[in-house]
């Protein structure tokens, strides 16, 4: 399959992916920051395959470029976001609201 169709339908799924991420935001389901961790990471898998299969890391850059955009649709301080949570040692995100597991235990 020709490179461009490949990386035209994959930046597709990326923009389907984040429309799924903004519309749990939007339900209150997820936090913006969450959200925008998962679209990075899922976004990170795909142009790492699409880097290895076309063997150039430049092969995703359109991705990369629609991702960070539609990341930044979803949380505008995306970036300020993932410093945060890697400054921290061990990098981990922040949970809010109720405790699932104390209701369980209660």
């Amino acid at each position: 399959m020709d490179e461009k169709i490949v990386i035209d339908r994959l930046i597709l799924e990326v923009k389907e992916y984040a429309s799924g991420r903004a519309k749990d935001v939007a339900r209150g389901a997820e936090t913006p920051r969450l959200a925008a961790l998962l679209l990075q990471k899922y976004g990170s898998g795909v142009t790492k395959a699409v880097s290895l299969i076309f063997d150039s890391p430049r092969a995703a850059d359109p991705i990369s470029k629609v991702l960070d955009e539609e990341t930044a649709k979803i949380d505008p301080q995306w970036r300020e976001h993932n410093q945060e949570r890697w400054a921290g040692r061990p990098a981990d995100i922040t949970c809010s609201g109720t405790d699932p597991i104390k209701k369980v235990n209660s």
